[in-house]
């Protein structure tokens, strides 16, 4: 689940994908996270190399049990935009990190999982460990080879505020060839 939630940098290794099909390479109507990591190594990824720019922003939360200063100090956040900036090297672009659906710390699965034709859609559920309850998630937008624009929703039941559910956006750019030292 940490790497659903932190999705927005490790997205630009996969702005640039093509291809698609079906990821439910067994056939059993759920899509694991070994089979979605299984098919973005083997679509036809091709990554532009350098900076990238990664924005989210919140625009929805709910959270009904959470303390009322932490919810504040949410609601002062939402619609502020995070931005950072990650380097893909060249080795990182010939090789890009499908292991980052296949979570081996959570119990994911996938109900929808394509990247194909500048559309990418990825949904499924987690049962994140420590926790009782399971968080889906959603994320849907289109892509390019320089920039991806994606809405997310997650919704969780359990966990130690009770349910929630949060929206946003994610969206990411490509710079140029040269990374930023850092």
């Amino acid at each position: 689940m940490k790497n659903m939630i932190a999705i927005a940098a490790p997205l630009a290794l996969i702005t640039a994908c093509s291809g698609g099909g079906s990821a439910d390479a067994d056939g059993d109507g759920e899509i694991s996270g070994e089979e979605a990591a299984e098919e973005v190594a083997n679509a036809n990824i091709n990554i532009t190399p350098g900076q990238w720019e990664n924005t989210v922003q919140f625009t929805e939360f709910d959270i009904p049990n959470m303390p009322e200063e932490a919810r504040g100090m949410m609601q002062q956040q939402m619609g502020q935009s995070r931005t950072d900036t990650s380097c893909i090297t060249p080795e990182e672009a010939a090789d890009p990190e499908a292991s980052m659906f296949d979570d081996q710390n959570d119990d994911c699965s996938y109900t929808d999982f394509n990247m194909s034709n500048g559309n990418i859609l990825i949904a499924g559920s987690c049962t994140p460990e420590g926790m009782d309850g399971t968080m889906t998630m959603r994320m849907e937008g289109s892509y390019s080879a320089t920039e991806y624009d994606m809405t997310m929703s997650m919704n969780a039941e359990g966990g130690p505020m009770g349910p929630m559910r949060l929206g946003g956006r994610v969206t990411g750019r490509y710079l140029g060839p040269d990374c930023a030292e850092g």
